[in-house]
């Protein structure tokens, strides 16, 4: 592959090979490469949806990479951290004296990703107070200091996270309209690790290899039982979750001769120990019904998957063609449409 230009105009290589959380063939994950790719070629502003632990920030890492702007600064900010003065002071900078403590002269973040790409990580967590001066910063591409009257101009591309879905903020009142369509200009969902059960051998073979070089410790393979039980999770942490997991087992029994049996892995069920219990629990006490709780969990298996009926029978352990005439029954009993999904 040819190497490709800087924004300053020098060559600069070519993307590394896709990084090891990407392994695998799963149809999510093809659809999901598929977009990373196109959206990595453009200038664009994204915003990155997805669970916990689903890999928002890689995400957002491997844009850059894949951009004109590789050459140039990464720089990330983690707004869930901050209160919305320090924001304010993190993302536009400081002039000395400008607020209490701020004793000295800060650069922001948005001049100090200048030429490369600035991640805002966790946007759904932004105060409304300041989310009026980063529209004027996305529409103007200036920035004004704390304690100063003069613009600083930038040349940056900006990627957004949420771990919620960012139009229903809006839709609540609690995010400006016209900032969202600044930020969500291509939006990318990062299909969390239970769409991607089949890429779990690929996925499990990396990050063994990982987590053995960060123990120190040596590798081991998995048997294909101990496979089938790491598919068979749902994974309510996600990547995160999963490389925890594998850790954990590569250092307690870091002396162990021969693969990994799935029963090293009965940890796994300690988290989800008791959740059909307590969402039963709270659909009782809000006054769901089974049907609606039915017709809630098959509408939100399809929203999940993007309209894909197969993949969605699989998430609730049903066979498509029941899943079609328990998911159309249900709906035509109360009356209303189901979600869009394939046909």
């Amino acid at each position: 592959m040819p190497s490709q230009a800087s924004p300053s105009g020098a060559p600069r290589a070519a993307p590394d090979p896709l990084p090891g959380w990407l392994a695998g063939e799963s149809p999510a994950l093809v659809a999901f490469l598929r977009e990373l790719q196109r959206v990595g070629a453009s200038d664009v502003s994204v915003l990155i949806e997805g669970e916990s632990g689903a890999g928002k920030n890689l995400t957002a890492r491997a844009l850059h990479e894949r951009s004109a702007r590789a050459g140039g600064p990464l720089v990330e900010v983690d707004l869930s951290a901050l209160t919305p003065t320090l924001i304010e002071a993190e993302l536009f900078g400081h002039t000395a004296g400008a607020f209490t403590g701020a004793t000295r002269e800060r650069t922001g973040r948005f001049v100090r990703a200048h030429g490369g790409t600035l991640v805002l990580d966790g946007i759904e967590r932004l105060a409304e107070s300041v989310q009026a001066k980063l529209l004027r910063t996305l529409q103007e591409r200036v920035v004004e200091p704390l304690g100063s009257e003069t613009a600083v101009p930038i040349d940056v591309r900006v990627i957004a996270t949420s771990s919620t879905p960012l139009a229903e903020r809006v839709a609540a009142r609690k995010f400006r309209e016209d900032l969202y369509y600044r930020l969500a200009v291509v939006t990318l969902v990062v299909p969390p690790l239970r769409r991607r059960a089949e890429d779990i051998p690929a996925l499990a073979a990396v990050e063994v290899q990982r987590a053995s070089e960060q123990a120190a410790v040596a590798p081991r393979t998995l048997t294909p039982a101990a496979l089938k039980r790491l598919e068979a999770h749902a994974w309510p942490g996600n990547l995160r979750e999963f490389e925890n997991a594998l850790l954990r087992v590569l250092v307690l029994n870091a002396g162990a001769a021969g693969p990994i049996e799935a029963a090293e892995f009965d940890f796994l069920a300690e988290s989800v120990a008791g959740v059909p219990e307590r969402l039963a629990r709270e659909a009782l006490a809000h006054g769901v019904s089974l049907e609606r709780f039915e017709i809630a969990l098959m509408d939100e298996a399809v929203r999940e998957t993007r309209g894909n009926v197969t993949a969605a029978a699989k998430l609730v352990g049903l066979t498509r063609r029941a899943f079609e005439l328990r998911h159309g029954r249900a709906h035509a009993a109360n009356g209303d449409t189901p979600v869009d999904a394939d046909k």
